[in-house]
C-alpha cells in the first residue's frame, strides 16, 4: 500500500509572501516563531518580506544558518529558542535545506518536550500532539525529499508542514543555471514517480502535470520566456514533484543518500539527477512509458532514454561523478550502502548498479 498525505494548506500566488505569512500567524495566534534562514540570504528582499509577514508575531528568534552548519547545530539553536520561551512556530525558507533543517528542529523540541513531561503524563500523551506548527516557504529549489528522513516525527510523509507559501516573485532573479538545477531535479523526480510500480493516482497526476509545465517551459526556451507565467509554471512545478515523490524513493534520491553518508557532505540532488538520470533510464522500463512519453512529448521514432539524454545534453550542469568531487573508494562505499534498497524499480541487482556507476563514473 501507498500513502500520499497532503495535510499541508498551501497559498500560491504572486506576492502573497506578507499576506499569507500575516494571516497565518494571527489565525493560529502565534507568540513565538523561530525562523531558520540560510546566511547567504541574511541581507536579502527575501528575509525582509518574511520579517514583514511577522511584524504581528510577539518574539521572532531568527537563526542564520552558515553553509558549514550541520543539521545538528541548527537543532541545537531550536533547543536553545525553545529554552527561552515555547516556540509556536517554525517557519523555513530560501532552501530545500533550509526545510530540512526546520523537520529536524521540529523533531528536537517535540522530543525535549515529551522528555519533560513525567511517566504517566507520557502514557496519555502522543508525541505528535507536541510538535510546535511548520511553515515552509520554498524558493528555486523547491522543496527537500519526503521520504528520506529517519523516523515517523521528522518525515514530510507523515507529519508535512502545516503551511507552505509558494510565491513566484521570490524566484524572478534567480540565475539560469538555478533554473537548470530546478528543472532537472522536477523531471528526475517526476520521472522516479512514474516508473514506480505502486499505484497512487493522485502522486501520478502531479508527475504528470509538473512534467506537461517543464514541456511548456522547455518549448518557451525557459521560465524567462515567459516572465510571469513561467516563474509561476516553474514554481509549481517544483512543489507538484516534491509532493509526488511520496509515492516512494527512486534510485537517485536513494544514491543521494548514500553518496552523503560516504562522502560526509549534503550533494545537491539535482546534480546527481543531471549525471544518472539518463543512464539509469537506458537500463530500465517505466511501468507507464507510454503517458511518460505522450506528456513529454517523445516521437515513437525515439526511446525514452535518447530523449532525456538529447534533454540533459544541453543543461549547464556537472557530467560525471568526477566533476561532483567524488572519488572512485566513495562510489563504492555508497554502493554498500544502497544494499537494503536493491529491488528499486530501476535496478535489481548490485552488478547492474556498479555497470550504471562506472559508465557515469
Amino acid at each position: 500500500m501507498t500513502l500520499i498525505t497532503l495535510h499541508s494548506r498551501i497559498h500560491f500566488a504572486s506576492d502573497v509572501l506578507e499576506e499569507a505569512l500575516r494571516a497565518e500567524i494571527d489565525e493560529n495566534r502565534l507568540a513565538h516563531a523561530l525562523v531558520l534562514c540560510p546566511e547567504a540570504l541574511a541581507c536579502s528582499e527575501f528575509l525582509d518580506r518574511v520579517e514583514e509577514g511577522l511584524a504581528s508575531c510577539p518574539q521572532v528568534t531568527l537563526h542564520l544558518i552558515a553553509a558549514t552548519d550541520s543539521k545538528y547545530d541548527t537543532a541545537r539553536a531550536a533547543a536553545q529558542a525553545e529554552k527561552e520561551a515555547p516556540v509556536d512556530v517554525i517557519i523555513a525558507f530560501g532552501s530545500a535545506g533550509s526545510i530540512a533543517r526546520g523537520r529536524k528542529c521540529r523533531h528536537e523540541i517535540t522530543t525535549l518536550r515529551y522528555r519533560a513531561l513525567n511517566a504517566r503524563t507520557r502514557d496519555r500523551v502522543r508525541q505528535k500532539s507536541l510538535q510546535p506548527r511548520f511553515f515552509v516557504i520554498p524558493n528555486i529549489d523547491g522543496m527537500p525529499d519526503p521520504c528520506l528522513e529517519a523516523g515517523p516525527a521528522m518525515s514530510f510523509k507523515t507529519t508535512p508542514p502545516g503551511v507552505i507559501i509558494c510565491d513566484p516573485t521570490l524566484i524572478r532573479d534567480v540565475q539560469e543555471a538555478d533554473i537548470a538545477k530546478a528543472t532537472t531535479l522536477t523531471i528526475g523526480r517526476c520521472l522516479s514517480v512514474l516508473s514506480a510500480k505502486a499505484f497512487n493516482p493522485l502522486a501520478d497526476g502531479l508527475a504528470i502535470d509538473a512534467l506537461s509545465r517543464i514541456r511548456m517551459m522547455t518549448q518557451a526556451r525557459g521560465a524567462r520566456a515567459g516572465e510571469k507565467h513561467g516563474y509561476r509554471d516553474l514554481m509549481a512545478a517544483t512543489l507538484n514533484g516534491a509532493i509526488a515523490l511520496q509515492k516512494g524513493t527512486g534510485l537517485v534520491e536513494a544514491l543521494g543518500y548514500s553518496f552523503g553518508h560516504a562522502v560526509g557532505r549534503d550533494l545537491d540532488s539535482a546534480l546527481l539527477h543531471r549525471v544518472l538520470l539518463a543512464r539509469i533510464l537506458s537500463s530500465s522500463e517505466a511501468s507507464d512509458s507510454t503517458v511518460i512519453a505522450r506528456v513529454l512529448g517523445v516521437g515513437p521514432e525515439t526511446t525514452l532514454y535518447d530523449f532525456v539524454a538529447d534533454l540533459m545534453a544541453d543543461v549547464p550542469l556537472p557530467q560525471t561523478l568526477q566533476q561532483l568531487d567524488i572519488a572512485w573508494p566513495e562510489v563504492e562505499e555508497a554502493v554498500g550502502y544502497m544494499e537494503p534498497r536493491f529491488g528499486t524499480p530501476q535496478v535489481a541487482s548490485r552488478s547492474e548498479l556498479d555497470l550504471i556507476l562506472h559508465d557515469v563514473y
